[in-house]
């Protein structure tokens, strides 16, 4: 066994040269992708005849970017494996098929313009000599000559001969300056198709070297896999939301890219969500605290605008026609969903179809899943951040919900694009599903008066501010709905500023909602074209000439 380690490490380190050895590269073909949300798992596969002995085999690889570490094969046959290793072999040009087949293109495009410009410069020296003859023409004559010259006749026919070929001459350029800039428009497409798929400076063969002693002379079968990167997918959701709210239907989609430098033809394709990602929030509300400024307070600013997109929930009496069309219609064809695999830490959706991907820049949108959602729906305001209602689902997270842009139909008719929050497994979180004009939610200060003497002759040390707001909730719409209101009061850090007086109408249904302290959350009920109004009214007391943080 120890001579058998000290000869294949004689053998590396030689690389095989004047071995004697069977040495050959082999070609291979992609069979299977594992896409996660950063990278990709290939497979290969190859057949070759192995002579009885050691065998040194090289199969080519077109990625730009290899993780060596996580290169691996197998070998199906009689023998043993030696070594797997990542090699690089410097080229002039580029390995890859379709940069070459690029490249090649924009050569022969490129020399088609050179011969083009060549005959626009002969029409140009042409039209130079027919103008000098003309010139000539105009020019004052010797006498000498002047019973030389040719006859009216003769002289007609060379205007003619000037004005025919003048005219041939001026078409030929027009013809050849369109060409020239159609021919410009098609190496500047083909330029940037390049530019989109080609890794500057990477003009090497990448090989994956296998050393594999065989007993005999036998056909072998060899499967490599290794990451590559430049590729990744994304969640992308379809939402439809049926008129009675009684479900949801959600669809999860793979949006694809991939640029790794290898197209992926006729592959059995598996999508993976081990990397989770990050999602965004509906608006909410932190603690509203007041505290004494210190100098570094008085430049600081609180918060962070969320940005929401506005859609419109508005119903139509066409989408109810065009429901009951859709009942006498021939049956709707359906997609054709991956099979889920569930791992330890992810799940996996195998697609049942076999997929071409190129390495180019485009997008493939795959169906992975489809799965009905139960939740509870109502309105959802935040007055103080937006103007805006949203109805929301209050939905149970699960592991394969992962964050995303999500589109919403409702009654089967798009609304508009949301997002999709990420959450932790069995976490119930509000599923955004647009925002409705036919609610109006309306928050304003009625009051703000602050106190700084007694009885207006005798100045204060403390200011009394007396604070009073309201919310108006109007309901536009011909069905009662509910809706939930969120709103803070003012909360001390310190006990030199006092909030006191709280006066709410109606009670709220929670203080200090989610853990919040300050969060005041409402559930209402309102009948069609029902308004409701909700008063808030407090007095905050705080030393004079101090800065406050907090106060509006």
């Amino acid at each position: 066994m120890r001579k058998k380690i000290i000869f294949i490490f004689s053998f590396l380190l030689l690389g095989g040269i004047n071995s004697g050895f069977s040495q050959q590269i082999t070609s291979s073909k992609i069979k299977e992708v594992t896409l996660f949300t950063n990278q990709a798992l290939i497979k290969r596969v190859t057949e070759l005849k192995a002579k009885k002995g050691i065998n040194e085999i090289f199969l080519e690889v077109g990625a730009f970017h290899i993780d060596k570490d996580s290169i691996q094969a197998k070998v199906f046959g009689k023998g043993s494996l030696w070594s797997v290793q990542y090699k690089e072999i410097y080229l002039k040009e580029a390995p890859q098929k379709n940069i070459k087949e690029l490249e090649k293109k924009i050569e022969s495009l490129k020399e088609e313009r050179d011969f083009l410009y060549k005959q626009l410069d002969i029409l140009n020296k042409k039209e130079e000599f027919l103008d000098s003859l003309i010139e000539f023409s105009q020019t004052q004559i010797p006498k000498e000559i002047k019973t030389q010259f040719p006859k009216i006749e003769s002289l007609n026919k060379t205007l003619d001969f000037l004005e025919e070929n003048l005219e041939k001459s001026a078409r030929k350029k027009r013809d050849l300056n369109k060409k020239i800039k159609e021919t410009d428009k098609e190496i500047k497409v083909l330029e940037k198709e390049l530019n989109s798929i080609k890794i500057p400076h990477q003009k090497v063969k990448k090989v994956i070297e296998i050393i594999f002693d065989s007993k005999k002379d036998q056909t072998i079968k060899i499967e490599v896999s290794y990451l590559v990167y430049n590729c990744f997918w994304q969640p992308l959701y379809k939402i439809n939301v049926p008129l009675n709210l009684e479900e949801i239907n959600l669809i999860m989609f793979s949006k694809i890219k991939q640029k790794s430098g290898e197209d992926w033809r006729s592959i059995k394709l598996t999508i993976s969500n081990v990397t989770p990602l990050k999602g965004i929030f509906l608006p909410s509300l932190d603690s509203w605290f007041l505290d004494i400024g210190r100098f570094s307070d008085k430049h600081s600013k609180g918060g962070r605008k969320a940005k929401i997109a506005l859609f419109s929930l508005g119903e139509d009496k066409r989408v109810k026609r065009v429901m009951n069309q859709l009942l006498e219609a021939p049956e709707e064809a359906e997609f054709v969903y991956a099979t889920k695999k569930k791992l330890p830490l992810s799940f996996e959706y195998q697609l049942p179809q076999i997929i071409s991907i190129e390495s180019k820049e485009k997008e493939t949108i795959l169906p992975l899943f489809q799965k009905k959602l139960k939740g509870e729906f109502f309105y959802y305001a935040v007055p103080k951040k937006t103007s805006l209602v949203f109805l929301v689902s209050n939905i149970t997270s699960d592991r394969e919900l992962l964050s995303g842009p999500l589109n919403v139909y409702f009654g089967g008719r798009f609304i508009g694009k949301t997002y999709l929050e990420e959450k932790k497994a069995g976490q119930k979180f509000l599923l955004n599903l647009g925002a409705t004009k036919d609610i109006r939610i309306r928050r304003e200060k009625i009051k703000d008066k602050i106190k700084e003497t007694f009885f207006g002759k005798i100045e204060r040390k403390t200011i009394i501010r007396e604070i009073a707001f309201k919310i108006n909730i109007e309901n536009l719409k011909e069905e009662p709905i509910k809706i939930k209101v969120l709103d803070n009061m003012p909360v001390s850090k310190t006990d030199r500023i006092e909030v006191k007086g709280i006066k709410v109408s109606p009670s709220p249904k929670k203080v200090n909602y989610q853990g919040k302290e300050g969060i005041y959350l409402w559930e209402l009920e309102l009948n069609p074209k029902e308004e409701k109004e909700i008063s808030v009214e407090f007095t905050i007391t705080y030393p004079k000439g101090a800065f406050i943080v907090g106060l509006p």
